[in-house]
């Protein structure tokens, strides 16, 4: 493929992202809507979150190995599902049991599909950071306009943000269908999971991340209803802090991997990632705070292009891109849930404290795998 083909299959690639991340983050925004009716407390709306990242998580793995076998066009297929489901959600979204239900399944059609578009990306555009930035970029443009307008949008209509977000997915499925096919993205064994150490090492560094910014960010317009007083309307408004600057840091992280390597940023952002998410709810000082959640936004899209970038050097893309972004979601399912349990018993102070705590341990793990193996191209 030359070079303009390849990076018009970045640009489809990337606003199919972009459509299917306005999904993933409609139903987060809108807990201070759901927290605290119909019974729900703050554990059962961390649940509503997890469980979407489980079925995420769970099936970034059964992606990869379904794009290596088939090919990263079954996304078609797949984003018309979504489409469908999501407009489901207005129906269910008092049926707590069904919601949670709905939820997984909508995270694993959504893990596919994000494993079937890196894909394409990877293999397409010989510049895997840059295209990786490109594409990554996306999720921050689309979860900050998702956090901004699904609250808003649903205290109008209850339908209406997730008709419009329907409606972009069923469309963004179509110039999907003027990419070349491809068969299998790997070779003919089809490999589940890291392929080497610095792979692996590359996992925990995702799983921290994931850890520390994706909990915050499913609890962020939860976090401005009650921390700073701001009316659960117009909670979006202030919640997208925590994400609009990942597009620039998404684009700039992929620019600095393909330069100077991919480790280093990556173990550095996820770092500061942890120490961030700790401090922030003792900013006292608004601007102070508002700062710190746009550095959240931009350090996270900073190590996620490099991060995701390495499977490009893998003999299977599908199977290590699946596995890295498993690595991630794993810590995006697990802290959600637990930041509602710990929300039970103490105030965001001590909640968050605890989870950047706990983000900076499988730093150190990946760090010394990176380095054991000397791994400095990646």
């Amino acid at each position: 493929m030359n070079k303009d083909r390849g990076i018009i299959t970045v640009l489809i690639a990337s606003l199919a992202f972009f459509s299917v991340v306005l999904v993933r983050f409609s139903i987060p925004s809108l807990l201070p809507y759901m927290v605290r009716e119909n019974g729900i407390t703050t554990a059962m709306g961390g649940l509503i979150i997890s469980l979407l990242w489980v079925g995420y998580t769970i099936f970034q793995i059964v992606g990869g190995v379904i794009v290596d076998r088939y090919g990263y066009n079954v996304v078609i297929f797949v984003l018309i599902l979504i489409a469908i489901l999501n407009i489901v959600y207005p129906i269910i979204i008092t049926q707590y049991y069904i919601l949670l239900i709905i939820q997984f399944i909508m995270g694993s059609l959504l893990a596919i599909t994000y494993v079937a578009l890196v894909s394409m990306v990877l293999i397409n555009y010989g510049r895997g950071g840059l295209g990786a930035g490109i594409y990554q970029s996306m999720f921050f443009l689309a979860s900050s306009i998702s956090i901004i307008l699904s609250p808003y949008l649903f205290s109008i209509n209850r339908c209406l943000p997730f008709v419009l977000f329907s409606t972009l997915v069923f469309l963004s499925a179509v110039p999907i269908m003027k990419v070349p096919k491809r068969g299998r993205t790997g070779n003919s064994s089809i490999v589940i999971g890291p392929e080497n150490i610095r792979v692996l090492g590359m996992g925990f560094i995702r799983f921290s991340s994931g850890f520390s910014y994706l909990g915050f960010l499913g609890w962020s317009t939860y976090y401005v209803v009650h921390v700073l007083k701001v009316s659960p309307s117009y909670s979006g408004f202030y919640a997208f802090l925590s994400s609009i600057m990942g597009s620039i840091g998404a684009v700039i992280g992929g620019y600095m991997g393909d330069r100077v390597g991919y480790a280093l940023p990556s173990i550095l952002s996820s770092l500061f990632l942890a120490i961030i998410v700790a401090v922030i709810p003792r900013l006292s000082i608004f601007y102070l705070m508002a700062f710190a959640m746009l550095m959240l936004g931009f350090l996270y899209g900073f190590y996620a292009a490099p991060s995701i970038a390495i499977s490009k050097f893998t003999k299977n893309v599908g199977a290590a891109s699946g596995f890295l972004n498993f690595m991630s979601q794993l810590g995006g399912s697990i802290s959600p849930y637990l930041i509602g349990f710990l929300l039970q018993y103490y105030n965001f102070s001590v909640t968050l404290l605890l989870i950047g705590v706990i983000a900076i341990i499988p730093i150190i793990i990946g760090a010394i795998f990176l380095i054991m193996r000397g791994a400095n191209y990646i």
